[in-house]
């Protein structure tokens, strides 16, 4: 979970933590690593802790595979290793069950830059001064290997089936040297990004590796669209009284309230009450002239669904009944709790979805756990719970009405889903 401003202490202890975390993973080496006694634990472990680890491949398989990474494993690294392992798990099926690799990653191994997947591919919207030329461009290939091809590569880190999953989290794993390095699209210290302008010229910029953070520098645009404004905020509301058009924009399934019931409570005096948010908002509902709601849990990534399920069924009873046409918004970073939430919706009311499809399952595995693997210090993920939501066990929740961003529109600050919104007109 994201937490805005986290208390010093905290921030202590965790720094602690991962210090000697690190320190334990890097003065490890394949020479000291029993890797037989350590994957037939993790193979074990998870197979025990799982609440249905074999819900899609078979156990013959899993267990052969595990044997195999095992086998490979001498002379090469942990992150090497971990990232076999994690090629194993993700075929699994399920996306909580992970070797967390990425708390390996070098943070001057990572590239000096931001991209985001548009409809129209994957654009580059910051970077640093030294390679400002690189601003605004679609990357069409890494060391001159094609970017699908890439993408196919590093896409066997991720649960197989779901397209929002990828445009997720590929834009990040691009920008991680050792990952790039691992499928052989480098070898040396730097590598070379083909990217194209608008006009479809192209041109060919090599960034050197280990990266110093410098200035970094971002894509201007004519404004921010409005469901990217406050990303980082947990949520927040604006009423258009022009349109009759009231938004509420959910970034978190947490708050103060709920830090002090179910979390450490360390930072609670730093979040923000959703007590007070309630306040604000009912009023709004039940005074105001409506004739559109939107409800944005694009960027939600979960927390606890407790807290928007009874805001949702507050919000549906308030409503005036068939007055008021319901949108939903829900996208390639919508999982968790915040499926759970768009579920509630789709429940309580006639709602219409707009957005991209779900990184998460509407069926899915939760309330995840970890455990560290005793030689190679890996840090193991997996669910203790199987949240049914849904008949039909889809990929994800599929919107009725498909809104990409594409990257002209974010270029001039459109919002493709509100845009729609504002059109939409009852059949």
């Amino acid at each position: 979970m994201d937490f805005e401003i986290p208390s010093m202490k905290v921030l202590r202890i965790l720094t602690l933590l991962l210090l000697i975390m690190f320190t334990g993973l890097s003065a490890q080496t394949d020479e000291v690593i029993d890797w037989d006694y350590e994957i037939d634990l993790l193979a074990r472990e998870l197979a025990e802790k799982h609440p249905d680890l074999f819900f899609r491949t078979d156990s013959t398989w899993y267990y052969q595979k595990m044997d195999e990474v095992a086998a490979e494993a001498p002379g090469h690294s942990v992150f090497q290793v971990s990232i076999r392992l994690q090629q194993v798990l993700a075929a699994m099926g399920d996306a909580q069950t992970q070797i967390n690799y990425h708390f390996m990653v070098e943070k001057s191994l990572i590239l000096p830059i931001e991209y985001y997947w548009f409809e129209e591919g994957i654009y580059i919207l910051k970077t640093d001064r030294l390679y400002e030329p690189l601003l605004g461009k679609k990357l069409t290939a890494v060391n001159n290997v094609p970017i699908e091809v890439v993408v196919d590569s590093l896409a066997t880190l991720l649960v197989p089936g779901n397209q929002a999953v990828l445009k997720n989290s590929i834009p990040r794993m691009l920008t991680w040297f050792q990952l790039l390095e691992f499928f052989g699209f480098t070898s040396e210290e730097s590598v070379s990004l083909t990217v194209s302008s608008a006009s479809g010229e192209e041109e060919e910029i090599e960034i050197e590796m280990p990266q110093e953070l410098g200035e970094m520098l971002k894509v201007q645009t004519r404004a921010v669209p409005l469901g990217w404004q406050d990303q980082n905020i947990f949520f927040r509301d604006h009423y258009f009284g022009d349109e009759h058009l009231y938004y509420i924009q959910y970034n978190r399934c947490w708050s103060r309230e709920a830090e002090e019931e179910y979390g450490s409570g360390g930072s609670a005096l730093f979040m923000p009450s959703f007590k007070e948010f309630e306040k604000q908002v009912y009023p709004v509902i039940k005074k105001k002239e409506m004739d559109k709601l939107v409800f944005d849990m694009r960027f939600n990534k979960g927390g606890i669904a407790i807290q928007g399920t009874e805001f949702i069924n507050k919000i549906c009873k308030a409503l005036p009944k068939n007055h008021v046409d319901i949108f939903v918004l829900v996208g390639r970073t919508t999982c968790e709790e915040a499926i759970t939430n768009t579920v509630d919706f789709m429940k309580s009311a006639e709602v219409i979805l707009v957005g991209e499809e779900t990184c998460g399952r509407p069926n899915y595995f939760g309330q995840v756990k970890r455990f560290v693997l005793p030689e190679s210090r890996l840090i193991v993920s997996h669910p203790t719970i199987y949240f049914s939501l849904l008949d039909e066990d889809e990929p994800s929740i599929v919107p009725e009405i498909p809104a990409p961003p594409g990257f002209d529109q974010y270029l001039k600050g459109i919002d493709p889903a509100m845009e729609v919104i504002r059109l939409y007109k009852q059949p």
